[in-house]
């Protein structure tokens, strides 16, 4: 975290940032409110997509799910990803290699803080490291996979995050 800045920053990116990326920046705003409400103070969660269109709300089903999982994607508007949140951010976090490699290839300052979000302060094997999978027109089964996926990794890395003295 630089020496100003009041808040640690991550950006959260998928490619059009009205799903997966959609549905992880609310959910951290929630976590953190409900789990770590001293944090609030001191983490600012931002979201993207590689291929955004700015202005798109989150997409129905994810805004169903956010309100099963008690919080709402109502005022969400997806974002490019420019060189402004690059600026702005801490780490970024994506949902698969790809979007890494593109993210690097447009904006090679973010080299060192920009992670598939498995790979962000992950100490178990590399091998277990995966792309958080995208729901979007698939079946139930597959958005059960991408929130227990998601749920798990927000928690370890807040967990982590705390460690650290970051938050």
């Amino acid at each position: 975290m630089g020496l100003f800045r009041e808040k640690f920053t991550i950006v959260v990116v998928c490619k059009a940032n009205i799903t997966r990326s959609a549905y992880l920046h609310g959910y951290m705003d929630n976590y953190l409110k409900e789990h770590m409400p001293y944090a609030c103070k001191k983490v600012r969660i931002l979201s993207a997509g590689v291929k955004a269109r700015s202005g798109g709300s989150a997409s129905q089903v994810v805004k169903h799910v956010a309100k099963l999982n008690g919080f709402s994607l109502r005022n969400h508007h997806s974002d490019p990803l420019t060189r402004k949140f690059v600026k702005q951010a801490d780490v970024i976090l994506v949902m698969e290699q790809y979007q890494k490699e593109a993210i690097l290839e447009r904006f090679p300052k973010a080299a060192g803080k920009t992670f598939r979000m498995m790979e962000y302060l992950w100490n178990g094997d590399p091998e277990e490291i995966r792309d958080i999978p995208d729901p979007t027109g698939q079946n139930l089964v597959d958005y059960e996979e991408f929130i227990a996926a998601a749920h798990a990794e927000v928690d370890r890395i807040f967990r982590e995050l705390g460690r650290e003295g970051v938050i």
